[in-house]
């Protein structure tokens, strides 16, 4: 799979007074020797070149906690040329959001139980859905958002909630396209590499 290209979507920080934008390792455990990867960097948070974009057989939109409007150019590009995306944490809320034709974090919803980076929780997932195949009914995930989705729209679905009915988990359900979003970190889990590996196949299906 080492001709394949994975755009990871670099999120702003500041360390030390010094603006960054940044890629965090643990979102390279899982791809690391599977495919190339680049970050996809925006200095201004203006619209991406779409240059770049050619250059990406998959995207990862990592977490974070700032969203722009390029990131919903970046989904709407790749729903478009058929790029699979992955989306994480604030990833996930992007696709949600995107799939209810809004681009304004106004409209996520404050949850004030579910950031703790010492704690876990269980999510129920739907039968008949990729995270499913993956996983199975339930996983143990981590603990680490203060906002969430209330509501996907066709031709997303919700795929898995938390015990307490936190969207977890949204997956396109056009077969010719792939986006899956998780609420959770699984670059901190060891027990997600499946959710990589099926992301890069798919990845991989459209390249040939």
């Amino acid at each position: 799979m080492n001709n394949v290209t994975i755009g990871i979507v670099a999120r702003d920080e500041v360390l030390n007074n010094v603006n960054l934008q940044v890629v965090t390792k643990n979102n390279l455990k899982y791809i690391h020797n599977k495919c190339n990867y680049i970050a996809i960097l925006n200095y201004d948070n203006s619209p991406i070149d779409t240059e770049v974009l050619k250059l990406c057989d998959g995207i990862i939109i990592q977490g974070g906690s700032d969203i722009y409007s390029y990131h919903f150019q970046i989904v709407n590009y790749c729903l478009h040329h058929n790029i699979p995306i992955l989306g994480i944490c604030m990833g996930h809320q992007i696709l949600g959001l995107y799939s209810n034709n809004s681009n304004s974090e106004d409209d996520l919803i404050k949850i004030n139980n579910h950031y703790n980076k010492d704690k876990k929780h269980i999510i129920n997932i739907k039968e008949d859905t990729i995270m499913y195949k993956l996983f199975g009914p339930t996983l143990e995930v981590n603990t680490r958002h203060l906002y969430a989705i209330n509501k996907v729209k066709k031709p997303f679905i919700v795929s898995a909630v938390s015990q307490d009915n936190i969207i977890e988990s949204i997956e396109y359900i056009d077969d010719n396209h792939f986006l899956l979003g998780v609420q959770f970190h699984p670059e901190d889990l060891d027990n997600t590499e499946a959710l990589y590996n099926y992301f890069l196949k798919e990845v991989y299906k459209r390249k040939q």
